[in-house]
This record gives C-alpha cells, structure tokens and sequence, in this order.
C-alpha cells in the first residue's frame, strides 16, 4: 500500500508574521517538514519586507531564508525538490521586487537633485556606495535574486557610476 504525500501550498506572502510563526509551529508539533519550510519561508519574507528596515537587514533575511528553508532534504524525489524550487523562487522575486523598489527610489532622489542644480559629480561617489550595498562587489548574479532583476538593477547603477 502506497502513501500518498501533500505539498503544502506557497506560502501567502502579506499575513503577519505572528500567522507564519503559528502555522511553523503547528507543522513543527506534527513533523510536517516542508510545512514547516513553507511557513518559515513566508516568516522571512515577512520580516524583510518590513519599510522601515535597513536593505542589509531585508538582505540578511532573504538570504537566510533560501539558505536555511528552500533546501530539499537529501534523497529527495523530483516532487519535493520542485517544491524547494518554487520556495527559492518565491524568495528571489520578493527579494527582486524589494531591491528593485529602493534602487528606483534612490534612482528617483538622484535625478531629483540633479535637476535641482546639484552637480552629477557630488551623486556618483554616493550612488557607487548605494549600489555596492544593493548589488555587493560581485559582477555575477547571487543566489537570492533573478538574473532579469539583478540586470535591471545594474542598468539603474551604470546611469550614476
């Protein structure tokens, strides 16, 4: 007699972070491992997205996220590491979206003050700053965010460095 297994569905990303903590625990008392995952996962998602946090704060979030609650177990069937996949995914577009967000508001104070009058000189050491925060050192795509976002963000760097 075979078993049959159920997937939790992608964590809803917009609840409170109190809601994920619950189901987390709830998944933790039954053993339900990708349950547990799942909900850790949109906890994460949650506590980065927070307005008012730091992007090294959102960052250090997102990158938890994927490296502690989007692995698939060893010996894991196809099922379950698509599963992973899609849980990873969901972290790279929110991570995506929210770098996306502060480099077009910074893009935005940027062109603000250069209209302004200020000269683009006094923008460019603060810009290449800005940027490294967002993008790091690195010219190659990291793990927590998709290679079209990560392209996107570069094009908004190179117009002020």
């Amino acid at each position: 007699m075979t078993q049959t297994r159920r997937l939790p569905p992608m964590p809803e990303i917009g609840r409170s972070e109190s809601h994920y903590a619950r189901i987390a625990q709830e998944a933790q008392k039954t053993g339900d491992t990708h349950a547990y995952e799942a909900a850790k996962v949109g906890q994460y998602i949650t506590l980065a997205l927070q307005p008012a946090l730091p992007w090294d704060e959102k960052l250090k979030y997102f990158r938890h996220a994927i490296k502690r609650h989007c692995q698939p177990p060893p010996l894991a069937d196809e099922e379950v590491v698509a599963f992973y996949n899609s849980l990873r995914d969901l972290v790279r577009r929110h991570a995506g979206r929210e770098a996306l967000r502060i480099a077009s508001a910074e893009d935005d104070m940027y062109a603000a003050r250069v209209a302004l009058g200020q000269p683009r000189r006094a923008i460019e050491d603060e810009a290449e700053e800005f940027f490294r925060r967002i993008l790091g050192a690195g010219e190659e795509c990291p793990e927590w965010i998709f290679e079209e976002d990560w392209q996107q963000l570069k094009l908004l760097r190179d117009q002020w460095i």
